[in-house]
């Protein structure tokens, strides 16, 4: 019996495994966050006058944008995410995703210069982690 719970302990934390391995994840941000990083990229002024496309990038942020764990694989074809320009144009000093200690929570996706509005799945590499950036394409009704 002893024998048998340890077994049907050892599968559970194998199915655990195997599921936070391969686990997606999305940013979920209040509106001030999302307002910020906005702001971080085209200023404060766009933030203020656009409050309908800081809305829609909020939801690209939260809602297409998606973060798995997969491992690396040396014949993989996805673009690494140091491959895409930073959007430098209103602030200059802006700072890309730190690859050393990538963490999901405080990466801001709107400093790439990346078409978030395209009508096809696009992958991303996070560079030297085991994250991919899967960013859906937008659903007109």
């Amino acid at each position: 019996m002893n024998l048998l719970l340890k077994g049907i302990l050892s599968l559970i934390l194998l199915q655990f495994c195997f599921l936070s391995y391969g686990q997606t994840i999305t940013q979920e941000l209040t509106p001030e966050q999302i307002a910020s990083r906005v702001g971080y990229v085209h200023g404060s002024q766009f933030v203020q006058n656009y409050p309908d496309l800081v809305t829609v990038y909020g939801k690209v942020m939260t809602e297409r944008i998606e973060y798995q764990m997969i491992a690396q694989d040396q014949y993989e074809k996805y673009p690494l995410l140091s491959s895409f320009p930073l959007m430098a144009k209103v602030n200059p000093s802006i700072q890309g995703a730190n690859f050393e200690n990538f963490n999901v929570a405080s990466f801001n996706p709107m400093a790439y210069n990346i078409d978030f509005f395209s009508d096809k799945t696009q992958v991303i590499r996070i560079d030297n982690t085991n994250y991919i950036m899967v960013i859906r394409p937008n659903k007109f009704n």
